[in-house]
């Protein structure tokens, strides 16, 4: 019985504590704390009369402050506001979102009104998008290391403002090589399978000056240190054709005379596919926006015409094509090497974008 004295004293304390952390709150005019914290207790039926006043309060009081600043800051017509307008926007939408699932009679006595800000909001965040695309290219165009570094911020808020923006994946790339220390090319196979090692070596076998200084290469995986990036080339798949030797014929004549000819065609090719990603070294992340597909192919082709009969009996595009001949088909190892190459320089035009 004793214990169960203390029950109503205990609940007591845990309101009177809330009430106090809430007017504490509001009174440092942390007015969105007091509505995160308040209002899913409102919401589930908790109708305290002095919580749902701070929330009234609080949400006025915000809301007033927002649309204030909205104002000022569109008044001033600099482009640089609209990132700032756009997140006032959208914290004038949670607290309006927060509110809704009030009861009628507690949302008529504080005077709730739903807001519609989707086309103010649409309008702020287009614009706002366009700054910091615009900022943070102006920052990486000028190549600076500290440039770099300094356009993470509008590039990060980029992403958290729209992180489907187009512009994200190519201004996450630019900043991650620009703002390294190393840029470390490493050329894998998928789930680590082993590749041939002179296929690797050609993917990384850049001519002096095609790549910056800072891009160094490496043929096994590692955790890159701090300060440095990493490109990391996965092949995924590598399909050989088996050599193909096909043949049209069909006869000609001219003037009685008769020929049979033979059209021949040697055919062969090697496709490389993957992806290219990007990781930085805090936290080890893959820039997934950033991930590019990658399909190389070396082809082989040669043709070639062979006749049975008279030679007179040709027709003139025939006999322009009688000084094809055979060739050696390349072997599976040159055409892989070729592929490499072509997928060398596919890196090095990715390094450049």
């Amino acid at each position: 019985m004793k214990y169960l004295r203390l029950i109503p004293a205990l609940l007591l304390g845990a309101m009177l504590t809330a009430c106090n952390t809430t007017k504490k709150l509001y009174e440092a005019q942390e007015y969105d704390q007091v509505i995160q914290r308040v209002a899913p207790d409102i919401c589930d039926g908790d109708l305290n009369a002095k919580q749902i006043n701070y929330v009234a309060a609080s949400y006025h009081k915000a809301n007033q402050a927002d649309h204030e600043r909205i104002q000022a800051l569109k008044a001033s017509g600099q482009p640089d506001v609209w990132p700032e307008i756009y997140q006032r926007y959208c914290s004038m939408k949670g607290r309006n979102d927060a509110l809704k699932c009030f009861p009628t009679k507690v949302k008529n006595g504080m005077n709730y009104v739903k807001l519609d800000l989707d086309e103010d909001m649409t309008i702020a965040r287009n614009k706002a998008e366009a700054y910091l695309v615009a900022k943070a290219n102006q920052l990486l165009d000028s190549g600076s290391k500290e440039d770099a570094v300094e356009a993470e911020k509008y590039v990060k808020q980029l992403s958290r403002t729209n992180k489907e923006n187009s512009n994200l994946p190519l201004l996450q790339k630019k900043m991650l090589l620009l703002s390294c220390d190393h840029v470390e090319i490493v050329v894998v196979g998928k789930d680590e399978r082993p590749l041939l090692v002179e296929f690797a070596d050609a993917v990384m076998a850049f001519d002096e000056g095609e790549v910056t200084e800072n891009v160094v290469c490496s043929s096994s995986w590692k955790i890159p240190r701090r300060g440095d990036a990493q490109m990391l080339v996965v092949v995924d798949d590598i399909q050989i054709t088996p050599n193909r030797l096909d043949e049209v014929t069909f006869k000609e004549t001219n003037e009685g005379k008769t020929v049979i000819v033979t059209d021949h065609s040697q055919n062969k090719s090697v496709a490389v596919s993957g992806t290219i990603k990007y990781m930085d070294c805090d936290g080890y992340r893959t820039f997934e926006k950033a991930t590019v597909p990658f399909e190389v192919k070396s082809t082989f082709k040669n043709d070639y015409t062979t006749i049975k009969g008279d030679r007179e009996a040709c027709s003139a595009e025939t006999l322009s094509r009688l000084n094809t001949k055979p060739v050696p088909v390349p072997t599976d190892e040159s055409m892989l090497i070729d592929a490499a190459k072509r997928l060398n320089d596919l890196i090095a035009l990715e390094l450049k974008k």
